[in-house]
């Protein structure tokens, strides 16, 4: 893959007006207010009832950087029943203005990106009545990939030859109905180039974009070829489409002749409105086994080693987590049965206290104020409960009772709560090591204040023949996502069901209360093109710590959550421990027990040669201290 560019996406500002007494009629028109006289809904010109603004619902192209300009009228309707054009005695502007502004009454577009906003009219110098219209601004752009610099002079012409089904590209990644944030930057898209063909077209169209890009197979691939975005094509698609409807990708490959044109089926890839924030924290196998870092918010390159054997002792470092406002860290070292622990601050990256000197545990989780964690250590130790421990020595302060008694029913992997009253977790049923436990159901438990929690309470229980483990509350604490994994031969005590890379590892959410009804997150465990099969171990889910907006309607959600996969990466080969994937969830469709998910895609800045997993959120990457 080619290095991008440092490029920062601007953020579109929406700006909705929403008016004291004003109504929206679905025709274009509003009425007036009640006439007050609070200057709130204030008419400045007598007996005016409605506006219609005109063109109605108009569609502009914005074609090869030239704005896109239009002429406006504002005809009102007074309370006799006449109507007038009153443009002059009006003020148009744009819902969202970094779709383009007006002067007076003509709108000039911006020249860089298409979009759906509204045209709002009000009188000078009052705020109501209010005329409202849409407009769409449709970006027509081509370009002649800048890493094909062998292309035809025109290199159009030959895609208006004949068409040729045999010739037809077959598009392998990203998959059908993918939800991207507009800031991810890199998208892929993977095809197998089809019969005789050389002269590619890559296109990204909806009613908002028609994009196309003329390019060679520059990174052949596994029998196919890999194109990805540069900034420039980026920002057009992306800008263009926050919050849209989805955008339809498709390749057309023929000859420097025109000989014979085929084309893919498409894609559909959609943009949410908001950008992703927040930190990620992820295990690499390379470095040393290293912790790396990355920052949604930020624009570097790729990510930075955080953390590693150097840390240590030597030791390979592991399981981690970060408190929410990503100023500690704690990880463990040394894998299964040593449970010694790395506590570190990170913006100086050293450790708070010498390692290993606190108490142990394999996997944690922070409280809201990074004042603790909660851990687990099962290996080779007597307790088998939810182990607390101070958070800034690592000591441990207490347990917290769930009744586990043996390694055979041992609590593991904690979640702490983003408000911190309730603390999520597996229940093993099985032996097994912490990393390698079985038969698990899914607890909780609630704080009760003065340091008492409540008994153990069941989500998700024991079935024979199948484990339950690895459950994280949503950022709003509503949810709890978790892994189900299937054993084969209905064996609880077998391998493949072992929390460890389990092949069958499917991903399912369901509201955090007792009762609830556990639903399987399809599109997001779905395989891609080239998957032979369902088993793709989607594994270990972690949220990102906000609610984002997918659309800019008023009450839209959206949450992103990453796992671990062994699944196809299209036409790349994949490493044996798996890569990180994410996905976008409307939390809104949970309720109503649909499959919140979008299609899955792969993490672009991991290094897709080594094994990528356990990748941890916070809020924010703390810089370094100078």
């Amino acid at each position: 893959m080619r290095r991008r560019g440092v490029f920062v996406v601007a953020q579109l500002l929406a700006l909705f007006v929403l008016l004291a007494g004003c109504g929206d009629d679905g025709d274009g028109t509003a009425t007036a207010g009640d006439g007050d006289g609070d200057g709130d809904g204030d008419n400045p010109i007598a007996g005016l009832v409605s506006i219609a603004v005109e063109p109605a619902d108009a569609v502009f192209d914005v074609t090869d950087g030239t704005p896109a300009t239009a002429d406006y009228t504002a005809v009102g309707t007074f309370d006799d029943g006449r109507t007038e054009d009153i443009t002059d005695q009006v003020s148009f502007r744009l819902a969202n203005t970094a779709l383009g502004g007006f002067l007076g009454a003509t709108l000039t577009s911006v020249a860089d990106r298409g979009g759906r906003t509204s045209v709002i009219a009000v009188p000078a110098g009052g705020n109501s009545p209010q005329g409202l219209t849409g407009v769409t601004l449709r970006l027509n752009r081509t370009q002649s990939d800048p890493d094909s610099t062998d292309l035809p002079a025109d290199p159009d012409g030959p895609f208006e030859g004949p068409e040729d089904s045999g010739r037809a590209p077959e598009l392998v990644y990203p998959n059908d109905g993918t939800l991207v944030p507009p800031n991810l930057r890199e998208l892929e898209v993977h095809f197998v180039p089809g019969n005789g063909n050389d002269l590619f077209e890559i296109s990204f169209s909806n009613d908002t974009t028609d994009v196309r890009v003329f390019a060679r197979c520059t990174e052949p691939v596994n029998g196919g070829c890999v194109y990805l975005p540069d900034a420039e094509v980026w920002s057009w698609i992306a800008e263009s489409n926050r919050g849209q409807s989805p955008l339809a990708i498709r390749v057309r490959g023929t000859d420097d002749q025109g000989t014979g044109v085929g084309a893919s089926a498409s894609v559909d890839v959609s943009f949410s409105f908001d950008d992703i924030a927040g930190g990620l924290y992820y295990w690499t196998t390379d470095a040393g086994t290293a912790i790396m870092r990355y920052d949604f918010a930020g624009d570097q390159d790729g990510p930075e080693k955080f953390a590693g054997p150097e840390n240590t002792d030597g030791t390979c470092v592991g399981c981690h987590a970060l408190s929410r406002d990503g100023t500690k860290l704690v990880a463990e070292a040394g894998g299964q049965n040593d449970g010694r622990l790395l506590l570190m601050d990170v913006a100086s990256q050293t450790a708070l206290v010498p390692f290993a000197s606190g108490g142990r545990s394999i996997f944690e989780s922070w409280n809201p104020d990074g004042s603790q964690f909660v851990g687990v250590f099962a290996d080779g130790n007597e307790e088998f409960n939810l182990i607390l421990f101070d958070g800034n020595t690592a000591a441990e302060l207490g347990t917290i009772d769930v009744g586990a008694q043996s390694r055979t029913d041992a609590a593991n992997h904690p979640d702490w709560s983003p408000d911190g009253s309730q603390i999520v977790y597996t229940r093993g049923g099985a032996g097994g090591t912490n990393q390698k436990q079985k038969f698990g159901a899914i607890e909780m438990v609630t704080d009760q204040g003065g340091g008492v929690w409540s008994a153990p309470e069941t989500l998700v229980a024991r079935v024979a023949g199948e484990h339950n483990y690895y459950p994280s509350f949503s950022p709003d604490g509503d949810v709890v996502v978790f892994n189900r994994s299937t054993c084969d031969g209905g064996d609880n005590n077998s391998a493949s069901c072992d929390s460890d890379m389990d092949p069958s590892a499917q991903l399912f959410i369901m509201r955090a209360e007792a009762g609830a009804t556990p639903v399987e997150m399809t599109l997001a465990n779905a395989p891609g093109v080239r998957d032979g099969g369902t088993a793709l171990t989607n594994s270990f889910p972690k949220w990102s710590p906000f609610v984002f907006r997918r659309t800019d309607e008023v009450g839209s959600r959206l949450m992103w959550l990453t796992f671990t996969s062994r699944r196809q990466f299209g036409l790349r080969n994949v490493p044996d421990g798996g890569l990180i994937w994410m996905v976008g969830l409307d939390p809104d469709r949970i309720a109503l027990g649909l499959d919140p998910s979008f299609a899955s895609f792969v993490l672009p800045f991991q290094d897709v040669t080594t094994s990528n997993h356990i990748a941890q959120w916070t809020e924010r990457v703390v810089p370094p201290v100078e």
